[in-house]
């Protein structure tokens, strides 16, 4: 095996990237989907674009973890429809189940992957709850307008 020398290449795009990272803020998710997504993926990208935007508090740096989530959820469609038209199980050919389909299979898979990048993303009703806030109560007020008036009170 021959031994291969390597050079470190420095380059201007990544200490670019890196300064206009660091400027205020953090860029807002892209409006459009990427076009590398799927129709179905595309449709629930611009749905939940709409309530992240609602939320304000996804940015571009989640952009990864929603085009997952959107992939993910055409897949698990994907595996709806091939459970309804071959069944959940492979069988013998008396009809007997023998194991699970794939698409079965995958179904499972995509759902955890769902639950979990909903979860990173706060896409999911816990989630929703934690951003309400409780406020305080106000501070009762201790004077009536009777007592302001001197009904009551001490004198």
């Amino acid at each position: 095996m021959e031994k291969q020398d390597f050079k470190i290449v420095k380059s201007n795009k990544v200490t670019e990237i890196g300064e206009k990272q660091n400027k205020n803020e953090l860029k807002p998710i892209q409006v459009t989907p990427p076009n590398h997504l799927s129709v179905a993926a595309k449709t629930l990208y611009k749905n939940l674009y709409a309530e992240i935007q609602k939320a304000g508090y996804l940015k571009y740096i989640d952009q990864a973890n929603l085009e997952m989530y959107c992939t993910t959820y055409y897949l698990y469609l994907e595996c709806e429809d091939a459970i309804g038209e071959y069944g959940v199980w492979l069988k013998d050919g008396d009809g007997n189940p023998i194991k699970r389909a794939p698409q079965a299979i995958q179904l499972d898979s995509c759902i955890k992957n769902l639950k979990s990048l909903g979860f990173s993303l706060g896409l999911s009703f816990d989630s929703g709850l934690r951003q309400i806030t409780i406020k305080e109560p106000p501070e009762k007020q201790s004077n009536s307008p009777l007592e302001e008036a001197g009904f009551g009170a001490e004198i």
